[in-house]
């Protein structure tokens, strides 16, 4: 009598991969997954770990296949998704991959919430000095800015930080996320920082 065995295997996909395969609506979530909920601190965090190459947790997929009968949903955000799919469904990572998606892969403001639970709209950059600094703590590098692409204080009336246009990214060092597996916008945003 031959023992059952039974393989198991892990794979490590390329973060590119993972977000394009969202994008694409290869990986999407089955529909009784809860909605997004991550708010901007959790965000820095993840992004400033991924910066660092430090392990961000596991991610589990289920392939799709005739036996699965979850109806498939796609990644909040993903629009290019919609009507697709998928190849696997996600089970575990939902808000990290999300996130990642968001802030690293999709062009608009991120909408997300303060930590008392206020909706927010964010777009995210990485200090540039900040990153090169060994001394710096990398969440600190992590930039979260409003929609406006404008850190005020005073109520409003004075502006601490101006993203609005490239020129005062480049003039303040503030390389923004979504250029970063955008190979066009990368290279256009390096060409204009030098």
């Amino acid at each position: 009598m031959t023992p059952h065995v039974s393989t198991f295997e892990t794979a490590e996909p390329a973060l590119l991969e993972l977000l394009t395969h969202i994008h694409t609506g290869k990986a999407q979530l089955p529909d009784f997954q809860r909605g997004w909920v991550w708010d901007d601190t959790h965000i820095r965090s993840l992004i400033a770990s991924i910066s660092r190459s430090f392990p961000i947790g596991a991610v589990m997929t289920m392939a799709v296949g005739e036996n699965v009968r979850f109806r498939p949903r796609h990644f909040e955000g993903a629009k290019e998704a919609e009507g697709k799919q998928p190849e696997v469904l996600v089970l575990d990572g939902q808000q990290r991959l999300t996130s990642m998606y968001l802030s690293l892969f999709s062009k608009g403001p991120v909408k997300t919430q303060t930590e008392k639970k206020q909706e927010i709209f964010r777009y995210y950059y990485l200090d540039i000095a900040k990153c090169l600094d060994p001394t710096e703590d990398r969440f600190d590098a992590v930039v979260s800015i409003p929609e406006t692409k404008k850190l005020t204080s005073d109520f409003g009336r004075r502006i601490d930080l101006d993203l609005s246009t490239r020129e005062h990214e480049y003039e303040q060092g503030m390389y923004p996320l979504p250029a970063i597996f955008d190979p066009a916008a990368h290279m256009e945003w390096t060409n204009g920082y030098k």
